[in-house]
């Protein structure tokens, strides 16, 4: 009987102090978003504030031009949507958003840039995202395969389109993730900004600096398991390794939420043909904003060997 009540004590202290709070943490890191758009007044972003302004000014500038909102279906039933600024163009720059972010709070500026460089420009809403549906986010991991749905979804509009995929954070894992498999001719190339490595390497990090148990992070990967079937150990570097396309990262050297060293490991290990640009005092997300003349040199340079010349 003693047996019993001790066994039935470590499975409650087991459920209670290791279980609860794993499901919890997951429930919080990857459930839906709630974002703050561009212009709300309530959106407070340490990084972003220094270019608020001229943020918004490209915002109202890309709305004035108008869009379409299209939508599609993920290959698990979930529907995603994404704002088309369609100019007529013969290519196309679909731009993927970070993690916990209103696409135009990480894509505005460059997708401004690209517009006015006369390319298409496809800014979507990641899954549990804004408009989009979803309850989880994957972290990249699911996201990958909502970007070849995009992708099939422009070339069923045109099939002559050539593309460029641009993203930022979290968008710039998934393409990472993605980079392996992506062999759609019309696809030219990829610009991957502050893409972090893998989801448990960000978690440890962030647990680090909110003195989180580290223990938790396993157990979220559990949990990250069974719930979508994702690994949060899976690591870009490895697919960069087989990357198919030339790629093109942007870091920042003050980015304290994804390390340059981390972007360094991604830029080392991708076996396709590749650069990099990296940009003093540019903190997380807002490598394009800190020095726009470095890195849409960089970026124009990149598209001149890579479509332009195709």
């Amino acid at each position: 009987m003693l047996y019993l009540i001790i066994l039935c004590a470590v499975i409650l202290f087991i459920i209670i102090f290791v279980i609860a709070p794993a499901v919890v943490c997951y429930r919080s890191v990857f459930g839906r978003r709630k974002v703050l758009p561009l212009d709300d007044d309530r959106l407070y972003k340490p990084a972003i504030q220094p270019y608020r302004e001229r943020m918004l000014s490209d915002w109202r500038y890309l709305k004035e031009k108008g869009f379409e909102r299209l939508s599609v279906l993920s290959q698990d039933g979930i529907t995603l949507c994404g704002d088309l600024y369609d100019r007529g163009a013969d290519r196309t720059a679909l731009m993927v958003h970070g993690y916990n972010a209103d696409p135009y709070v990480n894509l505005v500026s460059p997708a401004r840039w690209f517009y006015d460089e006369g390319f298409n420009v496809l800014v979507i809403y990641q899954r549990a995202h804004g408009c989009s549906g979803g309850n989880r986010s994957g972290m990249g991991l699911k996201e990958k395969d909502d970007v070849v749905v995009w992708i099939d979804a422009l070339l069923r509009r045109d099939q002559s389109q050539r593309m460029l995929l641009y993203g930022v954070s979290m968008g710039g894992a998934t393409l990472a993730y993605l980079s392996d498999t992506l062999h759609q001719e019309q696809v030219a190339c990829m610009m991957i900004d502050c893409g972090f490595i893998s989801t448990e390497n960000q978690l440890r990090s962030d647990a680090k600096r909110m003195h989180l148990p580290p223990l938790l992070v396993p157990l979220i990967g559990i949990v990250a398991r069974l719930d979508q079937q994702i690994d949060i150990r899976e690591r870009t570097t490895e697919h960069l390794k087989h990357a198919c396309k030339p790629i093109l990262f942007i870091h920042g050297d003050a980015d304290m939420t994804v390390p340059l060293e981390e972007g360094r490991k991604n830029f080392d290990a991708c076996s396709a043909e590749k650069r990099m640009v990296i940009v003093e005092n540019a903190a997380h997300t807002v490598a394009f904003q800190t020095d726009e003349q470095k890195v849409s040199a960089a970026m124009k340079d990149f598209i001149t060997t890579y479509i332009q010349k195709q």
